[in-house]
């Protein structure tokens, strides 16, 4: 029986090969066939192999309109950006070898950008507006000419501000040379959509704003912990100052698979595999990826092709692709759904006739569990994660992980790789693509046909469009279904390891952050504040990284390919962009082979805006006119000012809560007026001391006058100060310090100019169920406030308070 199956799969294939003959063109109404670079022409039993005749490249234009768009998504009219009028942009089709001309005319009132993402093109033409490429302006008009030295999947977005989320993203396919077998193929791009405007979303963000948290249910509040029977691990996560679990900062409102929530792709034939060019376009989302009509065939990541092996359950960070090949059911129409990492929805496409066959719903977050877990991790003495960010039991006794690095066979800093690593043999890195043939045996995958020899079938090996395509794993029924996918299953055709005469470098990168004041850095240092990090043309670098953050983050490297360490050691995969995982360690090298300088950055998009970047800096090269001034306007990005407010409208009065605040400073204002005419108000300007910035110093100025309030005494003496009156009368210029105290209690400790000292203890935000918040503070000069909010939206909560000098009120909060 399992045999039989086999061969079905093979005939569907080869089916789709007769159908569509290399050369002969499409009809405009079928998808374009697959294509990557192929091997010389062979023929073994059981298969066909016909080359396309060899390639030559020619010049392909293209012209894309960037405008201002109204779209509706979700019911309302919202602000997008489209390209050529629609979201996603135009698939940018290419051959190997062909000369891209893009004429990118931006219609809209601001500038903005186009990169090649994953594309390895001249500098000047990267598309990072203010580092290696201009702005392009509004009205005007901005030509990419770079020739197509490799193969596979890409996409493009733009690289100013925001504009990615609104929709300025696109895909690009990219032919090879030489193709041996054709299989239908899809395009898909996913992406996330939020009804608010994404400059919104940021300060929101920067707010510490709960309500993306109370819409996905994951504000993990003290009432849900104590009921789930999690309280002591919530406390031990707020005791050691860190705000409640995560796995995305943002609530969207829908997810999307080439611009919609649902997709049918019914020219699908029963029983065809195809493939899928799957680009996670999303602004900051993971997706999960789940095929109804059985396991899923991973044959590339990121546009170089690895070595087959299947999967029911493939995870796609932000800004990777991954080639799949899937089997069309005989009967019905199977759906491939993308679940967002935070499980709150998802986007699918259903391929084939009939009914649906729906995937499995994925179980919702046990966020509680989740914290369990980041607390035992942080326990485990001396726990390091292994090379993608896999924890390494490789050396594993007692129950203890292993404290060594999976290196694989590469060489230590500043020293030539172990003997018999080599070079990359036949590797050209410009092309992103190594050649098929391979003499060390595969490792950690299922053999594929030609090596079980039980079917006397070569295999259809063609360096990644089916190079080496395990159809075993394509089984269904009680055959191997595959696991859940991890980046150790990666594995490159042919060794990967660098050129071991070569000087090596290497860099250690800590990725950190403040989620409350939402601050992303590396080594604790923004964009705005770091030093470009040095690289010499000619040597190995390699990048080990040490995400010390509760949030996982894809990093993507500008204008190169490296290698990502796993556990195939001299076989790692060749990538661009790679997820680090919560407290993971990770480590890439690469040969460095360009010019100038390069971007290095998260891809979460909020991060990155927030300071998660870096520039990567050929040392001795030349400069252009953006490195001359120290990329100033591009440094400047992340350390913007964003203003938020909560104004409480009660009963007993009127409470202002106002802050503008950048990466390392803030004017924080408060103010409480009664109807008696009684009125305080405080303003301080701080400045954050400490690299995680629990640590302020500040100056500012108390003014207050609780004319009711005051004792007769001192109203018949002219408005004297005393001690006992210094919470009603003040008129001071003052100094002091918070700190941040386990449990995110905020310390403060000030003077005024008369010597007189204030201490204060203060908790904000405090979940008691998933709307519901507390805020209570109390300080020396006997004063007290406990406030108790419901959030009924983004922008307004029923609320609360006692304040012992203002009396219990309730009524409005509004939130901005």
């Amino acid at each position: 029986m399992r045999y039989i199956m086999l061969l079905t799969m093979l005939a569907a294939a080869l089916q789709a090969h007769a159908q569509h003959m290399p050369g002969m063109p499409m009809p405009q109404d079928k998808q374009p066939y697959l294509t990557q670079s192929a091997p010389p022409a062979q023929q073994t039993q059981g298969t066909v192999v016909v080359p396309r005749t060899s390639y030559v490249g020619k010049r392909v234009e293209y012209d894309l309109y960037v405008e201002d768009r109204l779209v509706n998504f979700t019911g309302r009219m919202r602000h997008a950006i489209g390209v050529n009028g629609q979201i996603p942009a135009p698939t940018l089709r290419f051959n190997e070898g062909d000369t891209a001309v893009i004429r990118v005319h931006n219609q809209m009132a601001m500038e903005t950008s186009v990169h090649w993402h994953g594309l390895l093109v001249p500098n000047q033409y990267d598309g990072v507006p203010y580092l290696n490429t201009p702005p392009i302006k509004p009205g005007t008009v901005h030509t990419y000419t770079f020739p197509l030295r490799q193969s596979g999947t890409y996409w493009y977005h733009s690289h100013t501000m925001l504009q990615e989320q609104e929709g300025l993203y696109g895909s690009i396919v990219v032919q090879p040379k030489e193709i041996q077998y054709q299989l239908k193929e899809y395009v898909l791009v996913l992406s996330d959509w939020t009804d608010h405007r994404p400059k919104e979303v940021l300060r929101y963000l920067k707010r510490a704003g709960e309500w993306f948290a109370v819409q996905k249910g994951a504000t993990q509040s003290y009432g849900e912990a104590l009921a789930a029977g999690y309280f002591k691990d919530k406390l031990k996560q707020e005791w050691q100052r860190m705000p409640a679990m995560d796995v995305t900062d943002v609530f969207y409102n829908k997810f999307l698979m080439n611009g919609q929530e649902l997709n049918y792709f019914r020219d699908a034939k029963p029983g065809e595999v195809v493939r899928l060019r799957v680009i996670n376009g999303s602004a900051s989302s993971y997706f999960k990826l789940q095929y109804a009509g059985g396991p899923m065939q991973v044959i590339a990541a990121d546009g170089i092709n690895v070595e087959p092996f299947p999967t029911s359950k493939l995870e796609i960070a932000t800004a990777e692709t991954y080639d799949l090949l899937i089997t069309v059911p005989s009967m019905g129409a199977a759906e491939l759904r993308a679940t967002s990492s935070d499980v709150t929805g998802y986007t699918s496409g259903y391929f084939g006739q009939g009914e649906p066959m729906r995937a499995p719903d994925l179980p919702k977050l046990n966020y509680f569990q989740m914290t369990r877990e980041m607390n035992s991790m942080g326990n485990m003495s001396g726990m390091q994660m292994g090379g993608a960010g896999q924890m390494d039991t490789k050396n594993a006794s007692n129950g203890h992980a292993g404290q060594e690095m999976n290196m694989g066979n590469h060489a230590p800093s500043g020293t030539p790789a172990k003997p018999g690593s080599g070079s990359m043999p036949g590797m050209d890195m410009r092309h992103g693509t190594a050649p098929a043939s391979s003499t060390a045996p595969p490792r950690n995958r299922p053999m594929n046909m030609q090596e079980k020899g039980d079917m006397g079938m070569g295999s259809l090996q063609d360096s990644g469009d089916m190079g080496g395509m395990n159809m075993a794993g394509m089984q269904m029924g009680s055959m191997s279904m595959g696991g859940d996918f991890n980046y150790n299953q990666l594995r490159a055709l042919n060794p990967t390891t660098l050129d071991s005469t070569k000087q090596w470098r290497e860099i250690h990168l800590t990725l950190t952050g403040n989620m409350l004041r939402y601050v992303w850095s590396f080594d604790n240092r923004t964009l705005s504040e770091s030093d470009n990090i040095p690289i010499r043309k000619g040597e190995n670098v390699r990048m080990v990284f040490q995400n010390m953050t509760m949030m996982r983050h894809p990093l993507h490297l500008h204008g190169h390919f490296f290698r990502l360490v796993n556990a195939q050691g001299a076989y790692s995969p060749m990538k661009h962009t790679f997820d680090i995982q919560s407290m993971g360690k990770v480590t890439i090298e690469f040969d460095a082979n360009e010019d100038q300088d390069w971007f290095f950055h998260c891809h979460t998009l909020y991060h990155m805006m927030s300071g998660m970047a870096r520039v990567i800096s050929y040392e001795g090269s030349p400069q252009n006119e953006f490195a001359r001034t120290g990329y100033r306007h591009l440094k400047r990005e992340d350390n913007r000012l964003y203003p938020w407010a909560d104004v409480a409208v009660h009963s007993q009065g009127a409470f202002l809560e106002a802050n503008l605040s950048n990466n390392k400073n803030a004017l924080e204002f408060e103010g409480r007026l009664n109807y008696q005419g009684n009125y305080e108000t405080e303003t301080h300007l701080l400045r954050y001391l400490d690299k995680r910035q629990f640590l302020a110093a500040f100056v500012g100025y108390d003014l207050r006058d609780n004319k009711t309030l005051r004792s007769a005494s001192d109203a018949e003496g002219g408005n004297r100060r005393t001690p006992e009156n210094n919470r009603n009368f003040r008129r001071q210029a003052e100094v002091g310090v918070y700190y941040m105290l386990p449990l995110l209690v905020r310390a403060e400790l000030r003077t005024d100019l008369t010597g007189q000292v204030r201490a204060q203890l203060e908790r904000r935000d405090l979940p008691l169920s998933n709307n519901l918040f507390l805020d209570i503070r109390g300080n020396t000069d006997r004063e007290f406030t406990l406030g108790v909010r419901y959030m009924v939206s983004k922008y307004a909560s029923l609320s609360t308070n006692y304040d012992n000098q203002y009396g219990w009120g309730a009524g409005l909060t509004f939130h901005y």
